[in-house]
């Protein structure tokens, strides 16, 4: 692994928890650096997500593949974002995808793997829950989003907070997230002009 994936790596993971050395080289262990194509899988619909991953480049979706084909995206992470799965002891997670959509080099280890670092760690621990609480705070905005906002409300709203994102997706992928139609978000883009 480079010296500035790790130092990015670990610039992120100080956001959220002041691991000391032996906690940073237990951590160090398990990622192993992969890189992906544009439209590649890193996880396909059908499979289980066990794995915890950090984006050095690149930008990936995360979508919902219906019975009948259909796709909804759910979320875009670009760098320096972290994804992370969650303990079958919670109970199930409905399947889901993660494709790249740009080129894209991340940083993963496999989730069990981590989780096992928790007992003798609790600062490992703490860095988990903290990144949960965080995706879950991103959870409970965008619930209140479809909620509450008009389809362009929601469009200004992803504009503005993900401004280095929201231009890297396409109409298809955007709409998508929207929860809208390709027609309906050109008649939203027409109108703001």
């Amino acid at each position: 692994m480079e010296q500035s994936h790790t130092q990015s790596f670990l610039n992120f993971i100080e956001r959220y928890s002041n691991l000391n050395s032996k906690e940073v080289s237990l951590l160090l262990k398990l990622f192993k650096l992969k890189k992906y194509k544009n439209k590649a899988h890193i996880i396909n619909p059908t499979e289980e997500n066990n794995s915890i991953f950090y984006i050095i480049s690149g930008l990936v979706r995360y979508y919902y593949l219906t019975d009948d084909g259909k796709e909804w995206n759910r979320a875009f992470l670009s760098e320096d974002m972290m994804s992370t799965s969650f303990s079958k002891d919670l109970g199930r997670v409905e399947p889901y995808a993660i494709q790249a959509i740009e080129d894209t080099v991340i940083l993963s280890a496999n989730f069990y793997d981590f989780q096992s670092l928790f007992d003798g760690n609790p600062m490992i621990e703490r860095l988990h829950r903290r990144l949960i609480e965080s995706i879950l705070i991103i959870k409970m905005n965008r619930e209140r989003s479809f909620l509450q906002s008009s389809a362009k409300m929601r469009y200004i709203d992803f504009s503005e907070q993900s401004p280095n994102v929201f231009p890297r997706i396409t109409q298809y992928h955007l709409a998508s997230y929207l929860g809208i139609t390709e027609a309906s978000l050109s008649r939203i883009v027409k109108e703001i002009g």
